[in-house]
């Protein structure tokens, strides 16, 4: 959790530095909200069964953007812009013998290129940052808590229509990816460390592939 919170820090400190070099700019926030699919290792789930973990893997995603696309173009129509993103997700599921609630955080810097016309944008974007992975399960009515802070990455794309020059609708396709060797189980007054050799060398990777619609805002 320390690195992930050095890491933000650090790029959040890059991050502040290009915006001050702008004298004038522009900024735009969105929020988003649509379907999700967990991709990969399923972590610490109460029930392993193939039916039970492709059910568990439809979800819902939401998010919010900021980016600072100040009003100079690297070329023409093309703007190189910093900004920050914060997107949730949840997957839920039930079984005879309990269910699971798996709720992710992932907060990261992003670096963005922007295609700007008149009427519609077309963007690309990535950043480094750090997810909060947690699943609110339950064993025979027994509350049990998977939970782990991991590094993550991600890679997005998305388009805008405008219908003025400061509000707009927008749709953005999100591949946000982490791994994991171990996490933290805590069920039935007691709580302990899983480290799983599977998980390691890569085994434990996994993913959220989000489908996202919304409002931008321009100011």
């Amino acid at each position: 959790m320390k690195k992930c919170l050095f890491l933000l820090g650090g790029m959040i400190s890059i991050l502040s530095l290009f915006a001050q070099e702008a004298t004038v700019g522009k900024s735009q926030f969105s929020i988003h909200a649509g379907p999700s699919w967990y991709l990969g290792k399923m972590i610490g789930i109460t029930n392993h069964s193939d039916t039970y973990s492709n059910d568990l893997r439809d979800g819902v995603a939401w998010d919010v953007n900021y980016y600072y696309l100040g009003d100079k173009d690297i070329s023409h129509s093309f703007k190189v812009s910093p900004g920050l993103v914060y997107q949730g997700s949840q997957y839920k599921n039930t079984h005879d013998g309990g269910s699971d609630k798996i709720l992710m955080h992932y907060i990261a810097p992003q670096i963005a290129l922007f295609f700007v016309q008149q009427k519609y944008n077309l963007s690309l974007s990535t950043g480094l940052g750090c997810q909060l992975y947690k699943d609110k399960s339950f064993v025979y009515d027994k509350p049990r808590n998977v939970s782990m802070n991991k590094l993550a990455y991600n890679l997005s794309a998305g388009g805008e229509y405008l219908f003025s020059p400061h509000i707009g609708i927008s749709a953005k396709l999100n591949w946000t990816v982490t791994s994991s060797e171990s996490y933290s189980v805590s069920y039935h007054g007691q709580k302990w460390q899983v480290e799983s050799p599977e998980l390691s060398d890569g085994g434990g990777c996994f993913s959220q592939l989000s489908l996202l619609l919304g409002m931008n805002f321009h100011f």
